[in-house]
């Protein structure tokens, strides 16, 4: 039986110009060709108090096809309802999905996505790190955030060098593992972290960047941003 369609109506995303989680969201928004409307959240003046339980960005809205409205949190949770949404859809944009068909490939996908979403881009967050129970005023938090960014990355790079397509992650087209991995990447240099090591992560992100999808959801394109923060 063919998985029910997914229908996404009226869509909203609470989102932060510079938010690498955001940025995957809006990526995949554009991938499948989902119209929304952007809703900004200054993380400066922790306006995302009241996103979230978590509060957090991103958070997605929207209304299904009786009209009831939905709320849904955490990046690749958004990332896969709007990739089954799209695939779905009739007409389809004629992309392919963005979690790979083949079992092994998709598993690998979200491996890469996973060590960047837990396993790297919570650890490099400087004001969880200065909360953390017991940290004393002076620890460096750039250094700690810089060494989980190198950790997270050599990982990355290392699953990355195993395809046989240097412009993807995985497989032949794009998932959700570029969609993790080009935002952490702008990120790396935000902690001036030394990219030379991640020569098959600067290639995925070289070609991403040429792509429209990616292009229309960069920070610097977006409503709220602001080049001098």
């Amino acid at each position: 039986m063919p998985p029910a369609r997914v229908a996404l109506r009226d869509v909203s995303l609470a989102s932060y110009w510079r938010s690498s989680c955001s940025w995957r969201v809006r990526v995949a928004l554009a991938y499948h060709q989902v119209p929304f409307t952007y809703v900004a959240v200054n993380l400066l003046e922790n306006e995302q108090q009241d996103v979230s339980g978590m509060a957090q960005v991103p958070r997605l809205d929207w209304s299904d096809a009786s009209g009831t409205r939905h709320t849904l949190t955490q990046s690749l949770a958004i990332i896969e309802l709007i990739d089954e949404a799209g695939m779905s859809a009739l007409p389809t944009a004629g992309r392919p999905s963005l979690l790979p068909t083949s079992p092994v490939t998709r598993a690998r996908a979200r491996e890469i996505a996973e060590i960047i979403n837990s396993g790297t881009q919570p650890l490099q967050n400087l004001n969880h790190i200065k909360a953390i129970k017991g940290v004393s005023e002076g620890v460096d938090g750039r250094a700690i955030g810089g060494a989980a960014i190198v950790k997270g990355l050599a990982s990355a790079e290392r699953l990355a060098a195993a395809n046989h397509d240097a412009r993807f992650c995985v497989g032949s087209h794009t998932s959700i593992a570029d969609l993790c991995v080009v935002p952490q990447l702008n990120n790396a240099r935000r902690f001036d972290v030394d990219l030379t090591p991640y020569p098959r992560l600067r290639a995925v992100e070289e070609h991403s960047l040429t792509l429209p999808f990616f292009r229309a959801a960069h920070p610097e394109v977006q409503p709220d941003a602001k080049k001098s923060v």
